[in-house]
């Protein structure tokens, strides 16, 4: 097939990718868009939800304790069952140089009081290690 003549195309499937295209085009958005934040210099809203993400992952384990806010990529707000949450692109320093870049969902209740966290994957940490004795 090399030197050869480029494959033909059926009517079928010429129709079938018509077809694909036209649904496609006149397909509805699922969901509605998100409203974008200012990430920095924080609005009040994002600032407090960054304060309950460090003190939170602090929290889970003493691998992070040394954790800082590098940066706040972005912040969204949207409606999820009613309630307003915020989807944040945050990334730390984990540790001297470390970084970590996370997705992050703070969902909150219906008075704005955070009730949970979603993070996308724990953080890596290296932690120093002492040399060993024997080598």
């Amino acid at each position: 097939m090399l030197g050869g003549a480029a494959p033909r195309l059926s009517a079928r499937r010429i129709g079938a990718v018509a077809l694909l295209a036209v649904c496609c085009a006149s397909a509805e958005p699922a969901a509605a868009p998100r409203s974008v934040l200012v990430a920095w210099p924080p609005e009040p809203e994002v600032r407090a939800a960054l304060r309950y993400v460090m003190t939170e992952l602090r929290r889970l384990s003493n691998r992070f304790r040394y954790a800082s806010l590098t940066t706040c990529h972005r912040a969204e707000a949207a409606e999820v069952d009613g309630e307003r949450s915020l989807f944040l692109d945050v990334e730390f320093d984990m540790l001297r140089g470390q970084p970590s870049r996370h997705n992050v969902i703070l969902f909150k209740d219906g008075d704005g009081a955070v009730t949970s966290m979603a993070l996308d994957e724990f953080p890596h940490v290296e932690l120093r290690e002492p040399p060993d004795p024997d080598v």
